[in-house]
């Protein structure tokens, strides 16, 4: 008889381990919200960047690569090609030489651009940026269409993914978990996967389990529409990093590239933060009076080293975490979910580009 899990957080990052485990287990995906995915994922970039963040997501983005750029039976149209820019003006020379030494060994194919190159590959920059790195190997990811197909592929294989299942209850009896949500229904299960996002601490406590301490923070985007044609142009990230804009059909997607503490929250776009995306578009590029038409925000969850935690609890051997996936949770998450999916038979990692300890959440001094 398989063993039975129980997932809490229906977002890419759980239903995408839930389709790998799946083969398995016997696997409930819980969601609390109306439908999957409502809190970060549904309010992500949408970009798939080689050169991210630290090493190991680095190393975890190209584990995911070849799903996205070949994707299996079910998941076509998820991805594609997006070119991007890090770009800076004469005082920002250091950090350009910076990222462009961090990254070329690992990614060749990062090219230096000159002013003129800068500007013939995105006209609206203000004339005092000065040189850039491009980087052609980036996707844009459909995460709606990805999160579909998921959760689609997952059910095909028997798997159940109940919403509106708001955990406050967490006990063990006999060896097992039971959950219970607001309403009263109850899930039994072997084992418990915390895919819960800026959640991931609530969850644990509720099973009497240290949490991690983790410290969610708030994203905000934009979209508008300039009064000329974005679609050919390539994602831009300033160097500062307190800006990046990218073209969405005859859209135009920004962010301050806020990271405000938050508490766990369904997270709503303040308008100083709005404000001031806004105003930063305006300083950097030929636009002006940029009205948005939508905004949003979301928080990225992240532990000291920026790096996911996945794997069992070292006193609590029923107990996974699955989280910490800060702003690259959509991009990694083919190759953590074959990761996590080891990991959660308790298999050995063979010819992987990350070690368990990397992931193990017995690397992080815990908050008591």
């Amino acid at each position: 008889m398989r063993e039975s899990v129980v997932i809490v957080g229906g977002g890419i990052a759980g239903l995408s381990l839930a389709l790998q485990a799946a083969s398995d287990f016997d696997i409930t995906v819980l969601e609390t919200e109306f439908q999957p995915g409502y809190h970060s994922t549904g309010r992500s970039a949408a970009v798939l960047h080689i050169p991210f963040e630290n090493d190991v997501v680095h190393r975890l983005t190209l584990e995911s690569v070849e799903f996205f750029r070949s994707p299996p039976r079910g998941f076509k149209d998820v991805a594609d090609s997006l070119s991007t820019l890090r770009i800076g003006r004469i005082k920002d020379e250091p950090k350009i030489e910076q990222f462009f030494d961090t990254w070329i060994e690992r990614c060749p194919w990062l090219l230096r651009l000159s002013q003129n190159q800068l500007h013939a590959k995105c006209p609206i920059l203000s004339s005092d940026f000065s040189n850039g790195i491009i980087d052609r190997r980036s996707l844009h990811l459909d995460v709606h269409h990805l999160l579909t197909c998921t959760r689609q592929a997952f059910k095909e294989l028997g798997g159940r993914v109940e919403t509106n299942f708001r955990v406050v209850s967490i006990e063990t009896v006999q060896g097992s978990w039971k959950l219970t949500s607001d309403n009263g229904l109850t899930v039994n299960a072997d084992i418990i996967v915390n895919a819960a996002g800026a959640w991931v601490d609530e969850i644990a406590k509720l099973a009497d389990v240290q949490p991690l301490g983790v410290q969610a923070k708030r994203r905000t985007g934009i979209r508008c529409k300039p009064e000329v044609f974005s679609s050919s142009w390539p994602m831009c990230y300033l160097i500062s990093d307190h800006l990046y804009f990218k073209p969405e059909g005859q859209s135009l997607m920004l962010s301050p590239c806020d990271a405000t503490p938050s508490e766990p929250c369904d997270a709503q776009p303040e308008m100083i933060d709005i404000a001031q995306a806004i105003a930063r578009l305006e300083e950097n590029t030929t636009l002006r009076e940029v009205v948005p038409e939508e905004c949003w925000a979301g928080l990225r969850v992240f532990v000291p080293d920026q790096c996911p935690v996945i794997g069992y609890d070292c006193d609590h051997p029923g107990f996974f975490w699955y989280g910490a996936f800060g702003g690259f949770g959509v991009q990694t998450a083919p190759g953590c979910s074959k990761l996590g999916a080891q990991l959660l038979r308790h298999s050995p990692f063979v010819n992987t580009a990350v070690s368990v300890r990397e992931l193990s959440p017995s690397r992080l001094i815990r908050s008591v």
